[in-house]
């Protein structure tokens, strides 16, 4: 079961989870990383990157450790967090339990939540990071969000050429059975999930007119769902 702790940042609903009681600040130039060998990717149109502009954020060990307002970046590809060490893109030597980026979203700063420390499931362990979209005590709405490279056709060419394509894989996670459930974002999907809770269901979205299309639904829906 993931666990809440004091001492840090408050999240909506929940606190950020550890495994430890206490926390301790970590300056940024006593953090422990190593630098990445980045793979030729020329050939490859976009990037694999959430954000290719360093954000932002704060990060959270498993440790205890707390490294705030540092520069940071996360490769969606390999689902590895990278900070700023003169330019340059390093890895954290120090598991990370979650963090926080600031992110520019169409004209408007938002900030994301990202955690570790869910079940295994299937491909992913317990260190993957999910985005959380919904957090709470009972029920929490997490996405596994993902870019790969894909085969495109160029209209007139005999070849085709690479992309990275963004996705995502959003799943229901039952705090008290530790269950990962994978959904879609619709009602009958989430309905299927959470079975005993169909019928709340139905009456939450109806009311609060909620398509569950956005994130914004899909938190309130929860939001509710843990009340």
């Amino acid at each position: 079961m993931i666990l809440p702790v004091s001492g840090i940042f408050p999240v909506i609903g929940q606190s950020i989870t550890s495994q430890v009681s206490t926390n301790f600040m970590v300056e940024a130039y006593n953090i422990r990383g190593r630098p990445i060998v980045n793979k030729d990717n020329n050939n490859i149109e976009g990037s694999p990157l959430l954000n290719n502009d360093w954000s932002k954020g704060t990060v959270y060990f498993k440790d205890g450790g707390v490294a705030k307002d540092i520069e940071i970046k996360f490769n969606l590809e390999k689902n590895e967090l990278y900070f700023n060490r003169s330019g340059e893109l390093f890895l954290f030597n120090d598991p990370v339990l979650s963090f926080r980026i600031l992110l520019q979203v169409e004209g408007n700063v938002d900030e994301l939540l990202f955690r570790s420390g869910y079940p295994v499931n299937g491909r992913f362990s317990k260190e993957t990071l999910y985005e959380v979209i919904a957090d709470g005590p009972k029920f929490q709405l997490v996405n596994y969000r993902f870019s790969y490279p894909s085969d495109i056709y160029v209209y007139g060419s005999t070849g085709s050429k690479k992309k990275f394509t963004p996705s995502e894989e959003i799943y229901v996670y039952d705090v008290a059975f530790g269950k990962m459930t994978k959904v879609k974002r619709n009602e009958s999907s989430i309905s299927d999930a959470l079975p005993d809770l169909r019928a709340k269901i139905n009456q939450l979205t109806t009311a609060n007119r909620l398509k569950l299309k956005s994130n914004d639904d899909l938190k309130k829906l929860f939001e509710l769902l843990n009340n």
